[in-house]
């Protein structure tokens, strides 16, 4: 850490990768509870079924599948459809403020089609609550809501009515959206309000600098367009509460000379600090939540991550950097392990990868009779 010109530190690339590894626990596996990790790394990408399994499997000592499972079953953890728009694991606790700071700008925009159409949100709101106090398929929910409000609602596209719906009623995706083995997209839904047995939604301000802190103490020291690309938000609506609560926190550079907050006692490990080799799941949060990514994977080899599709794929970090692609092929007896490097890896390094790919392939197909792992 070195003095800019302007007297505030300047952080490395690597000084910024530790700090990155250490919020996110892959420094060294935590002893923690599933509520508290998920807390701790902000949330969890949920739009593959084993993704958030895995994330915390490489991040919590002595973790196994049941014990998420469990949290969702007792609604200590929650499945919805926030940051971006897309299907993330957080915390009961924390779910009204996610929901006000990523979703209530998308009701506003959603509301203009729906209320020209004549439809009156706030009844959309209450019919869908009140019909969904047990998990329903959202199908019958839209039909139930239709019904009863004269078949004004609609429009050319059938999710964006569905994200209509369930933004202003805060469903929620109930069991089995969250098991390990779920790969459907016709989860049952439920009323956040009869699935969290405390809470409330916060007013916009509280719901955002939440958001801001638990991004800065997940994924900081952070620009204000990380932020707003963790939450999926335009800067703009990030900017004024992060400005406001900026006297709390602590400030630097980069080496490009961008503007990074940091909370007061976060940890900022030494540079050269020994980084564990780690598999990340697909779309694990770490790989999209930075707008600006250097310090978890070089240009060059994003291609091979960040697909036309949509799809961000499964890496394998290696000195605290992703250092290639993985995947599992797995057929009724037999589960293999493939590990694709984007360059030769060292001998050392290949080692690790391989003794840490056994242990994840352990975690991924116990049951197989036959296992083992490729790297090409």
């Amino acid at each position: 850490m070195t003095k800019g010109a302007g007297e505030r530190p300047v952080l490395t690339l690597r000084e910024l990768n530790r700090a990155m590894l250490a919020r996110q626990l892959l420094l060294e596996r935590a002893r923690i509870g599933v509520v508290p990790a998920i807390e701790r790394l902000a949330a969890l990408q949920a739009q593959w079924s084993p993704s958030p399994y895995i994330a915390l499997w490489s991040r919590v000592k002595d973790f196994r599948r049941e014990k998420l499972w469990s949290a969702i079953e007792r609604h200590q953890v929650i499945r919805a459809r926030l940051m971006r728009g897309t299907l993330h694991l957080v915390s009961a606790r924390d779910f009204y403020a996610y929901a006000v700071a990523t979703q209530d700008l998308q009701r506003g925009a959603w509301n203009r089609y729906q209320v020209g159409r004549g439809v009156d949100p706030k009844k959309v709101a209450a019919l869908a609550i009140a019909f969904a106090r047990r998990p329903r398929p959202k199908e019958e929910v839209l039909e139930h809501v239709q019904e009863r409000i004269g078949g004004s609602l609609g429009g050319p596209f059938s999710w964006l009515v569905w994200r209509f719906v369930s933004a202003h009623a805060d469903l929620v995706t109930a069991p089995p959206g969250g098991h390990w083995e779920y790969g459907g997209t016709d989860a049952p839904y439920v009323a956040a309000r009869h699935w969290i047995e405390r809470g409330e939604r916060p007013s916009e301000d509280e719901a955002i600098e939440m958001l801001v802190r638990r991004c800065l103490a997940a994924f900081g020291p952070a620009t204000l367009a990380d932020v707003a690309k963790f939450a999926g938000q335009a800067p703009p609506r990030v900017r004024p509460t992060l400005e406001r609560i900026a006297p709390t926190l602590r400030t630097f550079a980069d080496e490009q000379g961008r503007l990074l907050y940091d909370l007061p006692r976060s940890s900022h490990p030494d540079a050269d600090l020994a980084a564990p080799v780690r598999f990340l799941p697909r779309y694990d949060e770490l790989l999209i939540s930075y707008a600006h990514r250097d310090r978890v994977i070089a240009p060059s080899h994003r291609r091979a991550v960040y697909s036309k599709n949509a799809i961000v794929e499964a890496v394998v970090m290696v000195d605290g950097f992703a250092a290639g692609t993985w995947g599992l092929v797995r057929t009724k007896n037999e589960a293999v392990l493939r590990v694709t490097p984007f360059a030769r890896l060292r001998p050392r390094d290949r080692v690790a990868v391989e003794a840490e790919a056994h242990a994840l392939l352990g975690f991924l197909a116990p049951d197989a009779t036959t296992a083992g792992v490729r790297i090409a």
